[in-house]
């Protein structure tokens, strides 16, 4: 970085008004940077139709955009979310309940109730949900396992809770509108339901304990 620096200032090259340009955009991008907290939220899911535990993983960097509000970009993955329902159970069966999962990427919005120690906050978000395919089998064992696909949707986040300093305890929900189970052939045998309930505890990441020093 101080050879770039060096290199900028000092070559000829370089004509004024990109120096200024140039030296305004990096201003910026450090004043940003400066504000910017990272937030972490482990947590887990609390329906599921899976045998196994239902987990999420949330990793979402936040900046204060005024008074009492922030927005973010959370990077969200959760598994064993998914409740399905096959049309002709007779003839197929989802081959794996478990360890199926959601990669999702929604801007948020959050809102405190106060900028003290203990904040109260509610916060919403709209964005991508990706799925991973389906292993599907056909009953009567001639076709074997065939992989079926779910289309990406548009989700809706709701979320609230409590922060202590630099600690969350949150509870979200994820509406997922329900998808297709679409098999190789264009055949649509059944539909999964992606919406999900989870219970977390975040930890900021080089963050301020206080809502009005971000």
């Amino acid at each position: 970085m101080q050879a770039f620096l060096n290199e900028f200032c000092h070559n000829k090259n370089t004509t004024l008004k990109k120096k200024l340009f140039l030296t305004t955009l990096l201003f910026c991008l450090l004043n940003v940077n400066a504000q910017v907290t990272l937030r972490i939220e482990p947590g887990v899911l609390l329906e599921t139709d899976s045998n196994n535990l239902g987990l999420l993983l949330n990793i979402e960097p936040k900046v204060k955009v005024y008074e009492n509000s922030v927005i973010g970009l959370r990077f969200g993955i959760s598994i064993n979310p998914q409740k399905f329902e096959i049309d002709d159970s007779s003839q197929f069966f989802i081959d794996d309940l478990d360890d199926n999962g959601i990669i999702s990427f929604v801007p948020t919005f959050d809102y405190y109730l106060n900028e003290n120690y203990y904040r109260p906050y509610i916060g919403l978000g709209i964005g991508y949900y990706l799925f991973n395919n389906i292993d599907v089998s056909n009953r009567n064992g001639s076709l074997g396992i065939l992989e079926g696909s779910v289309n990406n949707q548009l989700g809706f986040l709701l979320r609230g809770g409590l922060e202590l300093g630099n600690t969350r305890f949150g509870l979200e929900y994820n509406f997922i509108p329900k998808a297709d189970i679409e098999m190789p052939n264009g055949q649509i045998i059944g539909t999964v339901d992606n919406s999900y309930l989870g219970l977390s505890i975040g930890f900021i990441i080089g963050g301020r304990k206080r809502l009005k020093e971000l």
